[in-house]
């Protein structure tokens, strides 16, 4: 991510059945982005249980894969229970595979902020 803050940005949403709405989610992502002043965005939505196994999330693997890529500065989810409802085991794996690819994660529904150029995140490393 660059002083100025991050300049290519991914939203992860998922949905646990094709009846609920995703807009609400990516549209509060976006806000939050625009108010960073990200302009390079990508979706990444998703209808699956979130208590799927993750070998059967197709775009959650995708993201995951991108992000080994570099593509993204920053991830931002609405809320962390769209990460995974198998518990925090898994939610830590994705915090730590997006830290170790220089990914910042930011959870909206928690107020979780994680950049890989924290200071005090540096610290604790």
């Amino acid at each position: 991510m660059s002083e100025t803050g991050p300049s290519d940005a991914a939203i992860y949403a998922r949905l646990s059945t094709s009846d609920q709405d995703v807009s609400r989610q990516l549209d509060e992502a976006h806000k939050h982005l625009e108010r960073l002043g990200v302009k390079d965005v990508e979706e990444y939505p998703e209808i699956v249980s979130g208590a799927a196994d993750t070998d059967t999330r197709e775009v959650y693997n995708q993201l995951l894969d991108d992000v080994e890529t570099g593509r993204f500065d920053l991830v931002v989810v609405h809320e962390i229970n769209r990460l995974s409802r198998l518990g925090p085991t898994e939610i830590h794996e994705f915090i730590q595979h997006y830290l170790e690819h220089d990914t910042g994660v930011e959870a909206l529904d928690v107020g979780l902020k994680i950049h890989v150029d924290d200071g005090e995140l540096q610290q604790t490393s």
